[in-house]
């Protein structure tokens, strides 16, 4: 089952969930004007007050602070507390260091400077990627002049400082959606931007410059090379979002017009894009690219004599593939998207494709980890106790090496995600658990040939137990934590969030409706899902396997 987005609905969730508060509020649907000056208008807006008369360096610094939560007419309030040449050539959107509550002051080493010192846990970088970090004591050094009488700052580094309540209300999350190599699916890079006046034509603009670098092999953009936004810039007219580029994108094909129309509309989270160059429209077709592809909601699990999907009153078989996943006695099962074929780990230890034909064995190497399945039929497996021998295998047999940039360590879990683009990583290393999310790199037919860079996330502390995708930006862990099992949820490209602790746990998997979906197997054969607020409670299913749906 999939199902298609034209909005970003999720990232409206992701904030509510992960960050626990509701983000920036957005007004309705897209209204005529001139050019577009906010997508998401702000019900609440932020209005710092300017410089005090007779106000001493600290009351300065200490306002200036306060001034970068209001980013309106590109930090015009704040930009009053500079002297006039660094106002200038201050540039607010180069990176924000996101800090906890604890901030100190001391003199600095030169006349008239103070350090601000404050410890960070998150940073943005001038691109609008989030990186969350373990507590950073920095220390930032700021100067002061008197021009007309009152002091004013003479040297800031580039940049601002926001608390976390500071940040979820000033900047806005938004996703830039780009193809996977078979244009069937959009893969969001998740971003931060501040929700002030060009919110829009950042987004736009940010998009048209490409994914992340670790990205960047294992997605597609539909634009071509050099392809900028014109003077038009982005605009409004009637219902839709009219977007004008320079004359390079006048070389794209017509299927190619039509996937820039879907990759702008779903990531200003509209349901209409009009293409211009030079104020020409660019006549473009629509495209029906999958966005967050769904699963079906039953819980797909197994017992000593069935598998299938609980239905409350039993087990409904998934034909073609429960009778051999009974008979190889599976230790695990993912279930390709199509249900017609599973990726299985026998009860002796190796890695079989199951389908109406029969099961077919692929991988046979001692100690094998669970194993995954793409949307293309490849499986993917690995030896657990070696975190680079990640390979893959086609519907006939034949291996195709996935080439990886992990180097030592043992593999606890390895999911594709079910966009087919990326691969999450978990594994324990002698310096301690890793979790990382890696592009897929594919050659003709979607073969794939390996794995771009890691992308690390900040692992929890504890033992491994496992990991899963809970939908296309978000995943989830669970590890050992004292005497139960934490379960933390990350987005990738935003902030973790502990989802409370379990008494024990040997499987985890993701399901449909976010975290909401997640289920978790414990050692006594129960399935337990979250009830909020970091509970879990038994879902009165009993199984052997708890299977994950692609």
């Amino acid at each position: 089952m999939r199902r298609r987005v034209t909005g970003a609905a999720w990232a409206v969730v992701a904030v509510l969930v992960l960050c626990g508060c509701a983000g920036i509020p957005t007004s309705g649907g897209v209204q005529s004007g001139p050019i577009i000056t906010e997508q998401l208008d702000p019900e609440f807006v932020v209005l710092p007050s300017g410089p005090r008369a007779g106000a001493t360096q600290e009351e300065i610094l200490a306002d200036f602070m306060q001034a970068m939560r209001g980013p309106q007419g590109d930090y015009a309030i704040a930009r009053e507390f500079l002297s006039a040449d660094l106002a200038r050539n201050w540039d607010p959107d180069a990176r924000v260091l996101i800090r906890t509550s604890n901030v100190t002051t001391k003199a600095g080493p030169a006349r008239n400077s103070t350090i601000y010192s404050l410890t960070s846990t998150a940073r943005v970088d001038a691109d609008g990627r989030y990186f969350e970090q373990k507590p950073r004591v920095q220390g930032l050094e700021f100067r002061f002049v008197k021009e007309h009488g009152q002091w004013r700052i003479s040297r800031a580094p580039d940049g601002i400082v926001l608390s976390q309540s500071s940040f979820r209300v000033v900047f806005t999350e938004r996703a830039l959606y780009f193809f996977d190599p078979s244009f069937g699916y959009l893969v969001p890079d998740v971003r931060w931007f501040p929700a002030r006046a060009t919110v829009s034509v950042r987004i736009a603009r940010t998009l048209l410059a490409g994914p992340a670098s670790w990205l960047s092999g294992s997605v597609r953009s539909a634009f071509p090379v050099g392809t900028a936004l014109g003077r038009g810039g982005v605009q409004s007219r009637g219902g839709s979002v009219v977007v004008d580029l320079n004359a390079r994108a006048l070389s794209a094909s017509t299927l190619d017009r039509a996937r820039m129309r879907q990759q702008l509309a779903v990531t200003l989270g509209v349901s209409d894009v009009v293409l211009t160059v030079a104020s020409a429209e660019l006549t473009a077709d629509t495209s029906s690219a999958v966005v967050d592809p769904g699963v079906d909601a039953p819980v797909l699990v197994g017992t000593p004599t069935g598998f299938g999907f609980d239905s409350g009153s039993g087990i409904e078989s998934v034909p073609g593939v429960s009778g051999a996943v009974v008979r190889l006695k599976a230790r695990a099962v993912a279930l390709a998207s199509g249900n017609d074929s599973a990726a299985v780990l026998s009860g002796d230890g190796q890695v079989y494709l199951v389908n109406a034909t029969g099961a077919t064995l692929l991988d046979r190497r001692p100690g094998l980890s669970a194993p995954s399945i793409d949307p293309f039929g490849y499986v993917w497996s690995a030896q657990a106790a070696n975190a680079s021998s990640v390979t893959t295998h086609d519907e006939r047999g034949l291996e195709h090496p996935a080439k990886s940039p992990v180097q030592g360590g043992s593999i606890v879990s390895l999911a594709v995600s079910r966009d087919g683009a990326r691969l999450l990583l978990y594994f324990s290393t002698p310096g301690g658990p890793r979790l990382a999310v890696a592009g897929i790199l594919r050659g003709d037919k979607n073969v794939p040939t390996g794995l771009g860079p890691l992308l690390l996330l900040p692992a929890p502390a504890g033992k491994p137990i496992g990991a899963a995708w809970v939908d296309d930006r978000t995943v989830a862990t669970a590890s050992r934590s004292g005497a139960g099992v934490a379960i933390t949820a990350f987005e990738i490209g935003g902030a973790s969030a502990s989802l409370g602790q379990v008494p024990d746990a040997t499987t985890i998997v993701g399901g449909n409706g976010g975290l909401v979906g997640i289920r978790l197997l414990r050692s006594n054969g129960e399935v337990w899902r979250p009830q909020g607020g970091g509970g879990w409670v038994s879902t009165g299913i009993v199984a052997s396997v708890l299977a994950t749906k692609q």
